[in-house]
């Protein structure tokens, strides 16, 4: 019996590493998913000149820089329609993410943007980081240059 109580104790730190391993994995796992899904939506909403859909995911203060001048910090309802208004002088024609980087405290994206403002095809450099606050992924800037 002596025997069984040595091992109790080691049986149970070893299950405790197990599942508090286990469940960091999780949670990166799920912070991964949330800073992919994040990303999505972002290229998905300047793809269709919707910016509803990525909206939401403002930080209370993001920092915008665009190719019309507009730069500084901005709460999350000023970014939504200083957005809107740039996309709809600026009308995307394609936008597609090349470059994410998702193993950083801070992650971040870029890709081309062309578009279309008034008849005249461009395209611009498009950037954009995030950073975790209270428990949530929230965009801290966009750059369009």
């Amino acid at each position: 019996m002596n025997e069984l109580k040595k091992y109790i104790p080691c049986s149970f730190l070893g299950l405790y590493i197990l599942f508090s391993t286990t469940s960091v994995n999780y949670s990166q796992e799920a912070k991964l998913s949330e800073i992919v899904k994040l990303f999505i939506y972002f290229e998905d909403g300047l793809n269709n000149n919707s910016i509803d859909r990525f909206a939401s995911y403002f930080s209370e203060k993001s920092f915008l820089s665009l190719l019309n001048g507009i730069t500084g910090y901005y709460s999350a309802n000023q970014c939504y329609y200083i957005l809107k208004d740039f996309l709809s002088i600026y009308k995307p024609l394609s936008f597609k993410l090349t470059n994410i980087v998702t193993d950083s405290s801070n992650p971040f994206a870029s890709g081309v943007l062309k578009y279309n403002s008034k008849g005249i095809k461009g395209s611009a450099i498009v950037f954009i980081s995030l950073h975790f606050v209270n428990n949530k992924w929230r965009i801290s800037q966009v750059t369009i240059n």
